[in-house]
């Protein structure tokens, strides 16, 4: 799950976009509202094409690096943060995204982190047969991406079929911050894509696409004029998100919505925001997704339960390796609930309250997995609610599964391959 909140890190993604072409612009062109949304599920129908009248024109390659030399000195201007030194964009086709994402998955994404993705996916029952991680997620990548940030290469892409219109421009604003957040603080330093720690690094892609975004909305409703503003998603055709699973959607979403919800209510007035709490956030980052998602945990520096979850490689003995060990967390959980089956209130209801968890997923021969994930809840009421929840994604999931109390008031949760496994999985991780 980690190598999608990679490629998330440092990216601007469509319906950021058109959730500012939603926003209703008044008689006087300013916003009621700036908080980008996106729609429970992913969306299949199409966009209306745009007026001829708001075609951009494309300008030449020295006035196109102009404006993008003035967008980036509103961006400083706004975010307060010193230049950042990099290259020149790159405006590139979305055609031509395929293999830039080829290319940066080839890099960040070998074949074994593959495999073992596709095992702990597959056991949390959240791959169907004969689906790869990897190709789902250059599918949903390359319709979704606008631009992104390489912090390696200090290089900026721009994804626009239409030279240097509204949509690039506030695309280029996004982008530029992650340049600035970069060259301030060090975007490595917080440690995304550590192994071993899914739920911080989906909460630290959180305050990068937070703030980012926050920054983005201040300088469009400052910068572009309201025809501008209405002009972004007219002519975007909505992906195709046939054959992707709705929790990979909603995961690659995640950091832009909750987390610019959650940047914004640091930031104060979006028109005019400060930023000096965001810049201490960079110093002391959220662990989980429960600080994202709740303001007063992370004003609390409420920190995750340490869980503990035996090796199961090691119990289950030879031919067995262990493939993943990793807190999910609040975010992933309520995503995964949702997709197994929860209605999304129930699912929400039963992923709050959460204090810490932690998985762990063994791959054995002949495809035989094993899953042991325990869970720590804040009160017994929160550990309840969770139990009846996921005891209907007991019932529906293709195979042996099951989910029980077990001491200091946590959740145990087991999936196996077979029946043997499961009880052989239940008593290692309830040791």
């Amino acid at each position: 799950m980690s190598a999608l909140q990679r490629a998330a890190a440092a990216a601007v993604v469509i319906l950021v976009s058109i959730g500012v072409a939603v926003l209703a612009i008044g008689a006087t062109g300013g916003p009621t509202a700036v908080v980008p949304t996106a729609s429970a599920e992913p969306v299949r129908s199409a966009s209306v094409a745009p007026s001829p009248s708001v075609q951009p024109s494309v300008p030449e390659e020295g006035e196109a690096l102009a404006i993008l030399r003035e967008i980036e000195e509103q961006v400083i201007a706004i975010r307060g943060l010193p230049s950042a030194e990099i290259g020149p964009a790159d405006l590139i086709t979305r055609a031509e995204l395929g293999s830039e994402l080829e290319r940066l998955f080839a890099e960040e994404y070998p074949p074994d982190d593959q495999r073992r993705d596709n095992i702990s996916l597959r056991a949390l029952g959240l791959l169907e047969p004969g689906q790869d991680v990897a190709e789902l997620q250059l599918q949903l990548l390359g319709d979704q991406v606008l631009g992104f940030y390489d912090d390696i290469e200090r290089r900026m892409v721009i994804v626009t079929d239409a030279g240097l219109d509204a949509e690039a421009k506030l695309t280029y604003a996004h982008e530029y911050t992650h340049a600035l957040q970069d060259a301030a603080f060090g975007l490595d330093s917080l440690e995304i894509d550590a192994d071993g720690e899914d739920d911080r690094g989906l909460a630290r892609t959180a305050l990068i696409e937070g703030d980012a975004t926050v920054t983005m909305l201040a300088w469009a409703f400052e910068h572009l004029t309201p025809e501008e503003l209405m002009e972004i998603g007219t002519g975007i055709e909505l992906p195709d998100t046939t054959g992707i699973p709705s929790w990979m959607f909603n995961q690659l979403q995640f950091p832009y919505n909750e987390g610019s919800l959650w940047a914004g209510t640091l930031a104060g007035d979006p028109l005019s925001p400060r930023f000096a709490d965001l810049d201490a956030a960079y110093a002391d980052p959220p662990d989980s997704t429960e600080q994202i998602i709740d303001v007063d945990s992370w004003l609390a520096r409420e920190a995750p339960v340490v869980v503990a979850v035996p090796d199961l490689a090691v119990v289950l003995g030879d031919g067995w390796e262990e493939v993943d060990a990793t807190p999910i967390g609040e975010a992933s959980i309520r995503i995964m609930l949702e997709y197994l089956g929860v209605p999304r209130e129930t699912a929400y209801t039963a992923a709050d309250g959460w204090g810490g968890d932690r998985a762990v997923i063994a791959s054995g021969p002949d495809d035989a997995f094993a899953l042991g994930w325990r869970l720590a809840w804040d009160t017994p009421a929160d550990a309840a609610e969770f139990l009846s929840a996921y005891r209907t994604v007991v019932d529906a999931l293709p195979f042996p599964a099951t989910v029980l109390e077990v001491g200091d008031g946590q959740i145990l949760v087991a999936h196996a391959s077979s029946d043997d496994l499961l009880r052989r999985t239940v008593d290692a991780a309830n040791d």
